[in-house]
């Protein structure tokens, strides 16, 4: 199922499986935010589209 998180960066993150999404979400908090989040943080914000 693919599943999607809306950042409040404006930059939108999909993923067509829970281990796509969480490599995507936390490469993108790396990357734009200096963050590191956890799988389960990922997969809490996550919404099914």
């Amino acid at each position: 199922m693919t599943k999607v998180i809306n950042c409040d960066c404006g930059f939108v993150v999909r993923g067509d499986n829970d281990d796509e999404l969480v490599r995507a979400a936390q490469a993108h908090a790396s990357e734009a935010h200096s963050m590191q989040i956890t799988a389960e943080q990922v997969l809490a914000m996550a919404e099914p589209i």
